[in-house]
């Protein structure tokens, strides 16, 4: 969901930009990357049997009105959020004995593909949240929180409970205010929260929904 989203907003920027640039051609090759990683995925899940979730119908179509109006800094802050967090969760996976082979390898390989993507979203990020004006800055504060809270808010879909036999209402409930699965979001979005709590993107109303996802601790 949120690569397709990302392939979207990257092949907005390089339309915006000079194509024989390196800038804009490191975007394209991105953009080329997570095309055969959403393929990986597809793939995956078909290997295990397993069936594609769409998103819930609101976050759904927040989706869509982001990835239409996003610019430089939420471009680059959103996708250095969502790559952080999965990037800290596949690292443990793929060490993982217990997890499906199929599972393991394919966090691998994104693990080591998605290394140059986050060094880019970083300085892409830096670069351009620096010549924001102040106002500029407050919206992409604003925007950034909710793109951070319905993403980590929909790390497991309610499907999933019922096919493993739990109530979906029921089970997302008691996660949602389970103390560990509160800190484990804490920790694995611990380095992309500093780094953008560190640039001031983290802060004002923004800042509760970083909050209510269970980003910033209990």
């Amino acid at each position: 969901w949120f690569e397709t989203i990302l392939m979207q907003m990257l092949v907005r920027h390089a339309y915006h930009n000079d194509p024989t640039s390196l800038h804009v051609q490191y975007a394209y090759t991105e953009i080329a990357d997570e095309c055969r990683h959403t393929i990986m995925f597809a793939k995956a899940i078909e290997r295990l049997g397993s069936r594609a979730y769409r998103i819930d119908p609101l976050a759904h179509a927040l989706g869509r009105v982001f990835k239409a109006l996003a610019h430089g800094p939420l471009i680059f802050g959103g996708a250095l959020f969502v790559e952080e967090i999965l990037d800290r969760l596949q690292r443990e996976m793929m060490n993982d004995e217990s997890i499906e082979p199929v599972v393991r390898s394919t966090s691998r390989i994104h693990v080591i593909e998605e290394a140059r993507h986050i060094r880019y979203a970083r300085e892409e990020f830096h670069r351009d949240w620096r010549r924001r004006g102040p106002v500029n800055r407050a919206y992409s504060r604003l925007v950034l929180g909710v793109v951070a809270y319905f993403s980590a808010t929909r790390l497991v879909h309610p499907k999933v409970y019922a096919r493993v036999g739990l109530d979906p209402r029921e089970a997302r409930r008691v996660a949602r205010r389970n103390p560990r699965f509160i800190d484990s979001k804490t920790e694995l979005s611990r380095k992309v929260v500093s780094t953008l709590d560190t640039a001031g993107a983290i802060s004002g109303i923004g800042r509760h929904f970083w909050r209510r996802a269970g980003l910033l601790g209990r």
